[in-house]
């Protein structure tokens, strides 16, 4: 696991399960103009995110995928979540998501926590 992540995961006790989950909510703001998160709603510029930590990659039925996506056929996982979320470029060269990044480790940890509640 990156150093950051358990870093983040550490901090996250002097937060509660609540607090957390709020500050994901929060920080989901950003991301919506581009995804939706429930089963049947539309996608955007983005897939829509339902069931995305348990769902085969590149399985948001109807979107149309990046070639720097279909190449790389990322399985989401928290881990890999978090070095998307810090800087999407970075990770995956070609990406067509005009999205910078979020620098701190504790507002991805949170995101990624409520993303997982979330999109089930």
């Amino acid at each position: 696991m990156r150093l950051a992540v358990v870093l983040a995961l550490l901090t996250l006790p002097t937060l509660t399960v609540a607090q957390t989950r709020e500050r994901g909510s929060i920080l989901f703001l950003q991301c919506r103009a581009c995804h939706t998160l429930k089963l049947g709603e539309p996608d955007k510029v983005g897939p829509n995110l339902h069931r995305m930590f348990t769902r085969a990659p590149l399985a948001a039925p109807g979107y149309t995928y990046s070639a720097a996506f279909v190449a790389a056929k990322p399985r989401w996982t928290p881990m890999l979540l978090d070095r998307w979320l810090e800087r999407p470029s970075a990770m995956l060269k070609g990406t067509t998501m005009a999205f910078r990044g979020i620098a701190k480790s504790n507002d991805r940890t949170a995101l990624i926590a409520w993303l997982q509640a979330t999109t089930k």
